[in-house]
């Protein structure tokens, strides 16, 4: 394996959900490793500062284009204006997401999981279902999901979270299978706490609720959110090209425990 294996020079990504933390952490990356890029989200004066910034920085063509994930005519909207700007499309980040109210299950409400399931899981199977025909058109390329930790554990008080995050996991690893005959791979990375919004969202919510404190985390701090990059940069280049259908663990130790 050479050093080129890790560049991204030439690829053409896009990233839903980029407006900020773990997006745009990673928007930045990609850029920073060659990539013309394509970044989506809800807010579109900053995401059109954010394009700039990054694209002053990488060198590389950076755009932003507005999308909500839960209307399908904006996210095919927004997958057709990346790949007409790009020339193609090599690279898919799906990113949007949200935490949900923390509360007791049999508190929740109907509204609060049709939201979740929304924005975390029906947002990430629009963006693949409309990814997914340029790259079969383009001869391969790699999508990447958010999941979480919660993915791959039960989260007490958080439980439609936790649902949405299992839900992404089943969907990557379905697509996987599915995609692999068409050279495209199908991956997923599943942060532990990560120093964001959603983070702190999702703490405060269970500790209103139960006064539960947060899981011990081995490596014994949070994340920044530029520390969820390296992998994400890694599964989009060929150095990860034997890779498909994994969920990737970046937690600071929280699931080997």
């Amino acid at each position: 394996m050479t050093d080129t294996s890790f560049s991204l020079a030439g690829r053409k990504a896009l990233v839903i959900g980029a407006d900020s933390g773990i997006g745009l952490a990673c928007a930045r990356a990609l850029a920073a490793a060659g990539a013309d890029l394509v970044i989506g989200g809800l807010d579109a004066a900053k995401g059109d500062v954010l394009a700039k910034e990054i694209a002053a920085a990488s060198g590389t063509d950076v755009s932003y284009v507005p999308v909500d994930v839960t209307i399908e005519d904006q996210v095919a909207a927004a997958v057709e204006m990346a790949v007409a700007r790009l020339g193609g499309l090599n690279i898919a980040m799906n990113n949007a997401g949200i935490p949900g109210p923390g509360g007791r299950l049999q508190d929740l409400h109907i509204e609060d999981f049709d939201k979740l399931f929304a924005i975390n899981v029906r947002g990430s199977w629009l963006g693949m279902k409309y990814q997914v025909p340029h790259m079969i058109e383009g001869g391969g390329g790699s999508i990447i999901n958010l999941a979480s930790t919660a993915a791959l554990v039960g989260l007490a008080y958080v439980s439609l979270y936790a649902a949405t995050k299992h839900a992404i996991a089943g969907l990557t690893k379905s697509a996987a299978l599915e995609l692999a005959p068409h050279g495209i791979r199908v991956n997923a990375i599943a942060p532990g706490p990560v120093d964001t919004g959603l983070l702190h969202a999702m703490r405060a919510g269970k500790q209103h609720i139960a006064q539960a404190t947060p899981a011990k985390v081995p490596l014994d701090r949070v994340a920044r959110p530029d520390e969820m990059a390296g992998p994400v940069v890694w599964l989009a280049s060929d150095a990860s090209s034997y890779v498909t259908g994994a969920i990737i663990s970046v937690d600071g130790g929280v699931v080997a425990q």
